[in-house]
């Protein structure tokens, strides 16, 4: 984004006069350190689950909300919205009960035909045929499917389906852009279904190959070899971009939860993955260290200090003695690239369900903010520093006609540069709510001296 957008609620109204709504420990100044810009009704779309990206082709970024069935990945509803909170166009039914969601959702944003302009692309499911689903418990797979799963792509700008192509019919959990074919873009697809296979799949729809293993919940992809094409990180496994697997280790009935490709400051890679501890492998496979935690649900990799180029924000989510209960807690560690604990910071009673993201919070010249969202119904989002100091509690603010039962519902958080000012926003959304928080500090920039009229003089 080459401009500002004003800073405007759904409703038209200007806030940038606003007071500040957070707490900040953030250092001296008048001016306040962050502000709610955005607070957006979501009526009766409200979802979990929201993708970001130029769907209009006007410039600016856009925001996709996508409901599904609870328990399922089955996609009901699109809604596409500016960051003002118009709706460009919304596809299927909006539903206050869909707003939730069990898993990840096969959606994204992408410029799937290299024309200039986004298309979103989702996965619309097979039919389960057996089991019948008794809509209670997780359908995570099906014994029979009917029929194929399809990859539906749609125009940005109207909602209008271009064009779609068969999946296999389990393909129905997660999808990556990936360039397994060489054309110099990520233009292939990873698919894959809960935990079990996975699938590369070229532009044109063709199945490459099929890898049978533990998959975990979201793979990582690089192009680990430097062939120019992309290798798919699974946890347990690394596959090269034809299929061929270039190692594997045995998960013992396990998946990873969380995994991250890094490249060293020496040149290195280093694979990262998440279940019941830490493990950093080499590219061969190789464990270079692991820690033992209860359940290493997430793990980034930033420059969150000054004294070294990278260090790994961890999350642990179920420390022993308690497990998954308003009496457990989550704990927050930052690690060295060896392995070696720099902090900890546990998490209060009941905030188990953390997770993680790196922000751009100050700017790409400092070190980078940890995003800790998900705590628990209606408790705030957090921004750690690199010493793990909270700098910014962050609250889901909603729209004035949302009932007290509506504000206690669970909500999420992401980071991204919506506004185009080289610093990440941070946007809360929920089945109930949606806002954006912005860093309003003056961009730290170096002082300018010995100015003149006549440069290159």
């Amino acid at each position: 984004m080459s401009r500002m957008l004003p800073v405007l609620l759904a409703t038209g109204s200007w806030i940038a006069a606003a007071p500040p709504t957070t707490q900040s420990t953030a250092g001296p100044s008048s001016l306040p350190a962050v502000r709610l810009v955005a607070n957006i009704d979501v009526k009766d779309f409200g979802a979990e689950t929201l993708r970001i990206g130029d769907l209009d082709a006007d410039g600016e970024p856009d925001l996709l909300l996508v409901q599904s069935v609870y328990g399922s990945r089955e996609i009901t509803c699109l809604t596409a919205l500016t960051m003002r909170g118009d709706i460009l166009w919304q596809t299927g039914r909006a539903s206050a009960d869909n707003g939730r969601i069990y898993s990840d959702l096969p959606v994204q944003i992408y410029d799937w035909d290299a024309d200039g302009h986004n298309e979103v692309l989702y996965v619309r499911q097979a039919r389960y045929v057996s089991p019948v689903w008794d809509g209670k418990s997780p359908r995570e797979r099906a014994d029979k499917y009917e029929g194929h799963a399809a990859m539906v792509v749609l125009d940005g700008a109207s909602g209008r389906e271009t064009s779609r192509f068969d999946l296999p019919a389990p393909a129905d959990d997660c999808f990556l852009l990936a360039d397994l074919t060489g054309r110099g873009r990520r233009q292939d697809l990873v698919v894959k279904d809960r935990y079990w296979n996975m699938w590369g799949v070229s532009h044109a729809g063709e199945v490459l190959w099929h890898y049978a293993g533990s998959v975990g919940h979201f793979p990582a992809i690089a192009d680990v070899d430097g062939d120019g094409r992309d290798e798919v990180f699974v946890g347990f496994a690394l596959v090269d971009d034809d299929g061929r697997v270039l190692f594997q280790h045995d998960p013992a009935g396990a998946h990873q939860d969380a995994c991250w490709i890094l490249r060293a400051p020496d040149g290195s890679w280093r694979l990262l993955f998440g279940n019941g501890g830490l493990h950093c492998l080499a590219a061969d496979g190789t464990e270079q260290w692991h820690q033992g935690l209860g359940e290493a649900q997430h793990v980034v990799a930033g420059r969150f200090r000054p004294d070294s180029p990278v260090q790994l924000a961890v999350v642990d989510r179920t420390p022993m003695p308690h497990h998954r209960d308003d009496k457990a807690w989550g704990i927050l560690y930052l690690y060295d690239l060896q392995g070696r604990e720099i902090w900890r910071r546990q998490q209060e009673p009941g905030a188990w369900a953390i997770a993680i993201e790196p922000v751009c919070w100050s700017g790409p010249a400092e070190p980078d903010s940890i995003l800790v969202y998900n705590r628990g119904t209606g408790r705030p989002v957090m921004l750690y520093d690199g010493q793990g100091e909270i700098t910014h509690t962050l609250p889901m603010e909603y729209a004035p006609n949302r009932t007290e039962a509506d504000r206690r519902d669970h909500y999420y958080a992401t980071a991204a540069d919506v506004w185009g000012d080289c610093r990440d926003e941070i946007l809360i959304f929920g089945p109930r709510g949606l806002c954006i928080y912005a860093n309003t500090r003056p961009l730290l920039l170096p002082t300018l001296y010995n100015e003149t009229l006549y440069p290159g003089m």
